[in-house]
Formats: C-alpha cells, structure tokens, sequence
C-alpha cells in the first residue's frame, strides 16, 4: 500500500472524519432553530401572559370607580341610538329608492365636477392666491399660470369619469361649461347646480307619503333624551373617581420599583435616599365612599329613566309600518322590527341589573379572560375604557379566509390536475413558473393593487343597475373582506398548487398503469384513482394555503377597511362586501404606538399567541396529512 493512500485524513488526526464534521454542522443548525423557536415562545409566553392580571385591574377600576354602572344604562342608550340610526336609514333608503334616477342623476354630476376640480385645483389656486396678493392680471407670470392652468383643463377633460344616467347632451353641455370656466367662479356648473335642485325635489315629494313614518322616528329618537341627560351626569361623576384611583396605582407602582431599587443598592446613603422617595411617593386612599354613595342615590331615577323609555319605545315602535317599497329599505325595516324586541326585554331587564349592582363586588381572573375571548369590542386609548375583545378580529380573519380559500382551491388545486394529468411538457414549461412566480410579487405591491385597482374597479362595478340585484351591491366601501380576500387567494395559489402537484406526483405510477391496463380513459384514471390516492396530501395543501391566508399581515392592513366591528349579518352575503378587521393587522397597526409593558402592549402580543397557537395547529394537522401520503 502506497504513502499517500495509507496516510489518514487531518480530521482524523484530531479524532474526526469529514463526515462527523458534516454531520455536526447540520445537526448544531437543526439544534440552533429548535433553541430559537423555544425562545420565541418563552419571550411570547412572557410578555403575554401578564395581560390578564393587568386587565383583571382595569376591570376592577371600570367596577369600583361607577364606570360598569354607567354603562349599564349607556349600553341601552346606545342601543337605542343604533335602532333610531337603522330606522332613518330605512326611511332615506325608501325616499332615494323612489327617486333612484335623480339620485344617480345628481351624483354623476357632480363626481365628473370633482374629478375636474381635483385635476385643476392646484394650477387655479395659484391664479387666484396671486390675483389676491395684487399682482397684475397682465403680468407675465400670470400669463403663464393662465397657460398651464388651460393645459391641466385639458388633460382633465381627457379624464373624466362615466356618467351612464346622463344624456348625451347633458354630458357635452357640462364638459362645455368647465372647458369655459372662468378661474375665479366659485359656484357649481348650471347641470350640476340643476340636478340637485331637481333631486331636492324629488326628495320632498317622496317624503310626503312617509310624513307619518318621519313623525314616528322623531318621537322614538326624542325618547332617549331622559336617560341620555342622566348618563351625562353621571359620566362626569365617574369619571374623576376613575383617575384618582388610576393616580393612586401609578403611584403605588413607583413605590414598588423605588423599593426593589433600595434592596438591590448597595451604597447605604443611596439605599437611604431610595427608602425616602419610596416613602415620599406613598399614594393616599382614594376617596371612594363619597362619591359611590352620591351615585347609588340615582338608582331609583335611572330605574324610571329605564321604565320609562321602555313604556313609550314599546308604543311608539308599534307604529312602524309593516313594509316598505324599496329593497334596501325592506331590509333596514325587517333589522329594526328583528332588534326592537330584543331591545325592549334589555329594557326590561336593566332596572334589575341597576339595582343589583354592587361595586365592591370581586372582579375574578376569569372574567378578563372570558372579556377577552369573547368581547364585542376592541376600544384603546379611549378616554372611557378599554377593552380588548377579539371576537370582531378572529371573526373578520375568518371571514377573509373564508373568501380567499373559495376562490383558491379551485384554481390551486384545479391548476395541480391539469399540470400533473394532462398538460403537454411545453404547458407545463410556461404554466408553473408563472403560478410559482406570484409568489414573488410582495405583498405590498398587490396590496397597491388592491387598492388602485381591484377595490375601485369593484365598486364601479356595484354601480351599474344591471348588478343591483346581487347582494351588497352597489358597494359603499372599496376596502372590505370580498377585496382582501380575493388577493389573499392570489397569494395562496402557488402554495397550494405547488403542495397538491407533490401530492399527485407522489402516487405510485402502479396505480395509473393498473388503470390504464384496465381500459379507464385519462380522466377516469385521474379523478378516480390518482387524485383519490392523494386526496390527504391535496388536503394539507389546502390547510397550509389557510395557515398562510391568517399569517398575512400587509395585504389585510392595506386592503381590509380596518373596521373593528363585527359585519351586519343581516344583509346575508352582504356581509362580505363590508370593511373589517384581523388578528395580524391590530398587532402591525398597534404594537408600534403602545407604551411598553402596558397593558395593551400585552395584550397585542397575547393576540400573537392566538395567532401563533392557530397556525401551529394548522400546520400540524396539515403534517400529519403528509406523513399519512408519504406511508
């Protein structure tokens, strides 16, 4: 045996071979990422979990300061006010109905006016801040703010928007008036001035049938006016007890921090001196018998206040008519018929609740968790109170995923059977690496299109008479859950196409050649025995394009409407044309505008641990579906 073949290699020398080596380098990395997902969820599980002894307090506060009694006879004022909101705008609903074409009329009028007005404006004001300064009107200068004032006219009358309701000759006298717009006219073009006069009075003749409907939403309206002056009152009231015991809490956490500080100092006069501010910093009792005592004194009234709107609500609410004409203001009318009894029983329950309510009685762990999973309301940095109720964002992430998995896994999975079965090699050259290469479009970007395009495309769409019968058409926001949805399916194709293509490539050729040697055609092989064969492996595709729909963040935020609220199911699928809210826009909107360590700080990273908990399942679910492929 030769030198050099005897000779050991270096790592060898040292008792290493090439291969330990190699085999150290991927097993230290695969080590390092389980030790970095561990801190992750340990920093996760830190910073959110003191959220809920931190919102235990604030609701302790709510309770001892009157805040909780309050709302008791707010939530019913609010009630109130929403049922009036949903009866006037079944009433306008029924006049504009009727009067649709001078609606439509005056509307498109005055859109093109704008649409010229916001082209023009800048080079306009110019003329007329200079004519204003006393520069003369033969000037050169002016001259030429005149000329290029002309061209922008000129690039806005390239410009202007449909206007499908106008006659020919009402669209070229309008474009005439603006062509010849003198730069210092303030008033509206005669079309747009005339049309909304002659809407006007549309309007009026409308609401002469309703006359009787008006007068009862007026008194319904006029009811709430006791109950209203009397929260008011109290609003003031609580609201000073709220900050005195806030006050006391700060202070008393600075005693607590000064203390810590005294045990860690080592210097005695330094430790003295820290004692001392300690002691200085001592917050007094809040003075809460006083004004507790005041506010129980006004039970018995808002008890009558209650009774009160009660008896007359349930006369008046009798009144309403039974049906309306017009299908948007059928809808509104049936919503407020749905509501008023239920209204009417939280009437009827409040005066109990009212005098019942205790505000020494202990606020429990449980019910800042229960506030928080199941709360209708996300309210910070409100001067009344926050809550941290997340039902509206979970509803509105699913609502969005909703969409976006509807119309993605026909085309993901759709475009996996076509490539994998039955498209030629050159299909199969170009398709794939333009569905793969969306996935390198950032989200930012197609949440610009979303905006710029899709949304306004969308609700122009809405506004055409032939869609008016399709639900939540036309559109009043272009930023909703249908719009998020639709772009979030774009971002989950590639995904989903890429995972259920491996799937199908997956089954054993046997199965296809059984097939075939059996006498099945192309299509029976396919939809019969391979796409069954790699129905779990589809089915994990599908769950991982859901997990990347709820992590997005960008396109949502961009796009969605960002409105806290859970949408109105009663408009039926509607409700997807409505803005909303998720779990990943709050915490992109919110986390870099909260004080750290607060207690929406907290909570926001507790939304994470939702957020976190819901992928992980996903993504577990959809692995065991994987490994059940791969066996």
């Amino acid at each position: 045996m030769s030198k050099t073949a005897s000779a050991p290699h270096r790592f060898n020398k040292s008792g290493l071979s090439l291969e330990k080596a190699i085999k150290f380098f991927f097993a230290s990395n695969a080590g390092l990422t389980i030790v970095i997902l561990v801190l992750i969820i340990v920093f996760l599980l830190k910073e959110g979990l003191g959220f809920f002894p931190g919102y235990r307090r604030e609701l302790e506060i709510y309770r001892i300061a009157g805040l909780e009694f309050v709302d008791l006879s707010r939530q019913n004022l609010t009630t109130h006010e929403q049922l009036a909101s949903v009866l006037n705008r079944a009433y306008y609903a029924e006049i504009n109905g009727k009067c649709a074409r001078e609606l439509k009329r005056s509307r498109e009028a005055a859109a093109l006016f704008n649409a010229f007005s916001d082209q023009t404006t800048a080079t306009r004001d110019l003329i007329l801040n200079n004519l204003t300064a006393g520069i003369d009107p033969d000037s050169e200068m002016l001259a030429t703010l005149r000329k290029n004032h002309a061209a922008n006219v000129q690039k806005a009358l390239a410009k202007l928007p449909p206007t499908p309701h106008l006659t020919l000759t009402e669209r070229t006298a309008l474009i005439d008036s603006l062509r010849s717009r003198d730069v210092t006219a303030k008033d509206d073009p005669p079309l747009v001035a005339t049309l909304t006069e002659q809407y006007a009075a549309a309007q009026q003749v409308q609401a002469k049938p309703l006359a009787g409907l008006r007068a009862t939403i007026d008194a319904f309206e006029a009811t709430g006016s006791d109950l209203s002056t009397l929260v008011s009152e109290m609003t003031t009231a609580v609201t000073a007890t709220k900050e005195s015991l806030q006050n006391a809490d700060i202070l008393e956490k600075d005693r607590k921090t000064l203390l810590a500080a005294a045990a860690r100092a080592k210097d005695p006069a330094e430790r003295a001196r820290l004692m001392a501010d300690a002691q200085a910093s001592l917050a007094e009792q809040a003075d809460i018998d006083g004004p507790m005592q005041s506010l129980m004194l006004r039970k018995p009234t808002c008890i009558e206040a209650h009774n009160a709107l009660r008896q007359t609500s349930s006369e008046i609410l009798t009144q309403l008519p039974t049906a309306l004409s017009q299908p948007e203001a059928e809808r509104l009318l049936r919503a407020a018929r749905k509501a008023a009894p239920v209204f009417l029983t939280t009437l009827g329950q409040a005066p109990g609740q009212i005098s019942q309510w205790r505000h020494d009685t202990r606020v429990p762990l449980s019910a800042a968790i229960r506030s928080f999973l199941t709360g209708k309301d996300w309210v910070t940095g409100g001067e009344w109170q926050d809550f941290y109720g997340i039902l509206p964002l979970l509803v509105g992430s699913l609502m969005i995923s909703m969409v976006a998995l509807c119309l993605a896994i026909p085309a993901g999975v759709g475009a996996a059977i076509y490539i994998n079965q039955f498209a030629s090699g050159h299909e199969q050259s170009l398709v794939k690496p333009v569905i793969e290469f969306i996935q390198a479009i950032p989200s930012v970007v197609l949440g610009f299109i979303g905006i710029l395009v899709f949304g306004s495309v969308l609700r122009d769409l809405s506004q055409l008479d032939s869609l008016a019968w399709v639900p939540g058409f036309p559109i009043e926001e272009r930023l909703n859950i249908f719009t998020a949805g639709c772009l979030l399916a774009l971002m989950s194709i590639p995904t989903i196409f890429s995972l259920a293509e491996d799937a199908l490539n997956n089954v054993p050729s046997a199965y296809s050649e059984a097939s075939d040697a059996l006498g099945a055609s192309r299509i029976q092989t396919s939809f019969r025995v391979v796409i069954p064969a790699a129905f779990s492996g589809i089915l994990a595709a599908v769950l991982l394009g859901l997990g990347r729909v709820i992590g997005e963040t960008m396109v949502v935020l961009l796009v969605a409407g960002n409105r806290i609220k859970i949408p109105d199911f009663s408009s039926g699928i509607g409700a997807f044309l409505q803005p909303s809210h998720t779990l990943t826009g709050i915490i992109a909107q919110e986390l870099g505008e909260v004080p750290l360590g607060s207690v929406h700080y907290r909570a926001l990273f507790v939304v994470g641990i939702l957020l976190f908990t819901i992928v992980l399942g996903i993504n577990a679910t959809a692995h065991k579906f994987v490994s059940r492929t791969q066996h």
